[in-house]
């Protein structure tokens, strides 16, 4: 599992963004985000690299 603090995680749609750009890259991936403290709980069977090339991409910059 990883772990992520995306500053600009300030809404549900952006929830939704990132998501859906994990989905994209790994359709079975579990994501679970909470806006309060704007963390991301992604357990996928991609790589590191990976997940943060599909957030960037997605306008997000993730922070380890």
């Amino acid at each position: 599992m990883f772990t992520f603090h995306i500053p600009k995680m300030s809404c549900g749609g952006c929830v939704n963004s990132i998501k859906n750009a994990i989905k994209k890259v790994d359709d079975e991936a579990n994501v679970e985000a909470d806006l309060t403290t704007r963390i991301v709980k992604i357990e996928t069977a991609i790589s590191e690299v990976e997940i943060v090339k599909a957030l960037t991409d997605a306008g997000y910059q993730p922070m380890l």
